[in-house]
């Protein structure tokens, strides 16, 4: 193609890339650089792969989120010559990332299994056959070179080594026949926390539990030596593609000995001394002590705190992304501004560091490799001395990009080059810290039409620090989820932390034209020592509404309060609802140090008296507050199920779904109530269904599938509610009935004077 060509055909490739998280048709300003556009880093990865592999141009992710227009970007890659890389042909044994290396140095450590190993579990809710299952399996192992690779180490380094026989030796157990999934699961976490014999054994394993009912949960396990974040979801993508007949859709895998040859081989000709020499500055200015806490907890057998951060109240989301388009810089290096400054106000440090993982993926041909090939990168902030806040916020973009540029480089081999590990086999102590970009979750085929679906066995793994992500839909939803160690890093900590990060970012979006001086008073005022706040215990409903979710009315009303909002379940699962209800309770019964009130919103006000009412004692049981909420019944179930057939089919026979067919039993345990109340909502989804296909036409298209799905979605989680029963709450409950979040001026009063600390019955 000629040059205007390929100027029009990127064009288009950058104009869907910034659609894919609007709610409509990208306008583009060739003029304004990426940022101005409202692009993301994540969106940049996509684009920067679509160019390649369509047009054959490389654009580095660095240069696209840089400063600069557009249009002067696309003219230089359209009429520049196109570099061409000889690929490096790997002869024998290929010597280890320095990452691979940190991860082998780890796995020679007592009690690194549970660290170092990632899980992953898959219930196949229909037409399962262990046959298929593990050859599916053997077929994944098969498929990526990196589960087949031996770690030798030798006196020259380590290396790896591919066994080509390893595919039908890695181990695929088929468990017994459990009851159910909360059963199946101790088999499945046993054999995810069993180490890797990495130079005897493939690094990988797989098995499948099959249940009672005829489902099975299938899981796959592999170190984090051959593996990412980014590899995970990839490995499940392929293996329901290769367990439900879809292979022939898969694109080649280029084996991970080339990308680990191609860093040996750039290194081995000194392509990385400039990018040495930057990290080796920008860590000198850093003291390896930074903590923005003080504690020093045990690294085995400590628990972990969760926590959430909403810009949910009409407008917050895209007056945060306004401000950043205005700046020019990403959502997510405002956002990075705001935590540099908070971790500056808690730490006492006048240089600070946030690190975050890098997916790295940035060619094209490594899109489906299976590897390790996560690094991290380090942004400092200095506030020795303070300027304009617009030009701060700038600034901390452009170290991000030029982090970015230099991310191939693994920050290990700087760090070992430091001494940083004569002491110590970690990152933690040059970060407290982590930030990173979270993106949507796979959303493979056999997912959308419910014949698999994930399995969370809550396995978890030991957090040296507050581990943060960006989760950012390009709609209204705009969230920070805070997973954080207590033992290392402390709730007090945490919550601190989120408050002055709330206010960072507040501060920038509407004072941007002031100072950093400025900002740096409002978030100390924030992240000032409270004397026991009151805890504000949420339950909402899930799912897309139009009105304001609970949260957000109670932020606004309450801004001294500590809001901690709780799990609320969403399948009919007994081992998920059970699992749903003991997180409930470690928030409940968690040291507050001030009162504490559950406020349940509408139908998820049968959860939050459930969840109180099962609370292991009365002592310090929290007032329950229902805001519109009513106990649910299977007639209220019916009623809801009738009103959303009618959107679609007014005249549907809905006899078969009628209130005395989907009666639960009165007695019985939980499985046996969920069990009926499935069977209720299999037959609500066959008419729902049909409704649906009268209206939009049959087969169904995607959209009215999306439908359909987000409709039963719905249900179930009405149906988990009623399948607990609300039970009699322990302590006091008042109510404030038939009033809409939206609806009602009278909430935030009523909130106020309800849930004033002097008041609050605890």
């Amino acid at each position: 193609m000629n040059a205007e060509e390929a100027r029009e055909a990127m064009k288009a490739v950058l104009a869907e890339a910034l659609t894919r998280k609007s709610k409509g048709p990208a306008s583009i300003d060739l003029t304004g650089s990426w940022a101005e556009n409202g692009g993301t880093s994540l969106d940049a990865y996509a684009a920067i792969m679509r160019i390649e592999e369509e047009l054959g141009f490389v654009v580095p992710v660095a240069r696209l989120l840089g400063p600069h227009p557009l249009d002067e970007l696309i003219r230089q890659a359209a009429t520049a010559p196109v570099p061409v890389e000889e690929p490096v042909a790997p002869v024998g044994a290929v010597r280890a990332t320095a990452s691979q290396r940190r991860h082998w140095r780890h796995a020679q450590s007592e009690g690194s299994a549970a660290f170092l190993n990632i899980g992953r579990a898959l219930h196949c809710t229909q037409g399962f056959d262990a046959d298929r299952a593990e050859a599916a399996f053997r077929a994944l192992v098969a498929r990526h070179e990196s589960l087949r690779n031996r770690f030798v180490p030798t006196a020259d380094g380590l290396f790896l080594e591919e066994v080509t026989d390893w595919p039908g030796r890695a181990e695929f157990a088929r468990h017994p026949v459990q009851p159910d999934a909360e059963a199946a699961a101790v088999p499945i976490r046993a054999a995810l926390g069993r180490t890797f014999p990495l130079a005897e054994e493939p690094p990988v394993r797989g098995g499948c539990v099959p249940l009672a009912d005829g489902t099975a949960l299938v899981y796959l396990g592999v170190h984090h030596i051959a593996a990412d974040g980014w590899t995970v979801d990839l490995l499940t993508d392929d293996y329901l593609a290769l367990c439900t007949g879809g292979a022939d859709g898969l694109a080649p895998a280029t084996p991970y000995s080339r990308y680990a040859a191609a860093l040996d081989a750039a290194a081995s000709r000194g392509d990385y001394a400039d990018d040495i020499a930057y990290w080796q500055k920008k860590f000198a200015r850093v003291s390896p002590d930074f903590s923005i806490s003080r504690r020093a907890g045990a690294a085995s057998g400590q628990r972990a705190g969760t926590s959430r951060l909403l810009w949910d109240g009409p407008g917050e989301a895209n007056a945060v992304r306004e401000a950043a388009r205005t700046l020019g810089v990403t959502t997510y290096s405002l956002l990075l501004s705001g935590l540099l400054a908070a971790a500056h106000v808690l730490s006492g440090e006048d240089e600070v560091v946030v690190m975050s993982g890098v997916a790295n993926r940035n060619r094209a041909e490594y899109r489906t490799t299976a590897g390790l090939f996560t690094n991290q990168i380090f942004f400092v902030g200095d506030f020795r001395s303070t300027g304009p806040l617009d030009a701060y916020v700038r600034e901390v973009h452009d170290d991000v990009v030029e982090s970015l540029a230099r991310s191939q480089l693994p920050v290990e081999v700087v760090l070992d080059r430091m001494g940083a590990y004569d002491t110590a086999r970690t990152l933690a102590p040059y970060a407290n810290i982590l930030f990173q970009a979270a993106e949507a979750p796979i959303d493979p085929p056999a997912m959308r039409d419910g014949s698999w679906r994930p399995h969370s066995l809550g396995t978890g793994s030991i957090k040296r620090h507050c581990n943060i992500h960006l989760e950012d839909d390009g709609g209204e939803g705009l969230a920070l989820e805070l997973d954080y160690s207590l033992a290392i890093v402390g709730e007090h900590t945490a919550a601190r932390l989120l408050r002055a990060l709330h206010t960072a970012t507040d501060h920038i979006v509407t004072h941007r034209g002031g100072s950093v001086a400025d900002l740096l008073l409002a978030v100390k005022e924030a992240a000032a020592e409270q004397a026991a706040p009151l805890t504000v215990y949420i339950a909402d409903y899930p799912g897309a509404r139009a009105e304001p979710p609970l949260a957000s009315l109670v932020r606004e009303g309450l801004p001294d309060a500590e809001l901690v909002e709780l799990p609320v379940p969403s399948e009919l699962d007994p081992a998920g609802i059970d699992q749903c209800r003991r997180a409930g309770h470690a928030l409940l019964t968690r040291e507050t140090g001030g009162p504490a009130a559950v406020v349940g919103y509408c139908s998820a006000a049968t959860w939050a008296r459930h969840l109180v009412a099962t609370l292991p004692g009365p002592s310090d049981v929290p007032a329950v507050l229902s805001i519109n909420g009513n106990a649910l019944t299977e007639a209220d179930w019916f009623e809801e199920f009738a009103d959303l057939v009618a959107r679609f089919d007014p005249d549907a026979d809905l006899s078969e779904a009628a209130p005395d067919r989907i009666a639960l039993p009165r007695e019985g345990d939980l499985a046996a109530r969920c069990a009926a109340a499935r069977d209720a909502l299999a037959v609500m989804r066959g008419v729902m269904e049909g409704a649906i296909g009268r209206r939009f036409g049959t087969p169904l298209g995607r959209v009215a599938r999306e439908t359909l799905e987000v409709q039963v979605k719905w249900l179930t989680y009405l149906a988990s509610c009623i399948a607990v029963g609300a039970g009699s709450p322990l302590g006091e409950e008042r109510a404030l009935p038939d009033v809409r979040l939206d609806q009602s001026p009278r909430v935030t009063a009523w909130l106020r004077a309800e849930l004033a600390p002097e008041e609050t019955v605890s």
